[in-house]
């Protein structure tokens, strides 16, 4: 698989998780990117046989990365069910 392969899937990955599944009212199922995400990482860690520092850092920035997504999916959901409420009321209030 070349490079381009991998961040294309990469970014795919990431735009069905911010958009698509932590953009819903399952707080958990947006979580499934970032789970399986870490236990790739974990497992690569383990059974690499070098590893220095910088091994270390790149999974921690990496685990980071899919949690911080996965909490954006998730305000962007709460932000617009906010919105929808703002509005319905705003038309109850106007129809009285």
């Amino acid at each position: 698989m070349t490079e381009l392969t991998f961040f294309a899937i990469i970014m795919l990955l990431i735009l069905i998780e911010t958009y698509g599944l932590a953009n819903t009212k399952y707080f958990w199922l947006g979580g499934i990117i970032p789970l399986l995400g870490t236990i790739s990482i974990v497992l690569i860690m383990v059974k690499s046989e070098h590893i220095i520092f910088r091994d270390y850092i790149m999974a921690a920035v990496g685990i980071l990365v899919l949690l911080v997504f996965w909490g954006q999916g998730h305000d962007r959901y709460t932000k617009r069910t906010l919105k929808e409420k703002n509005k319905m009321l705003s038309n109850d209030l106007s129809q009285k």
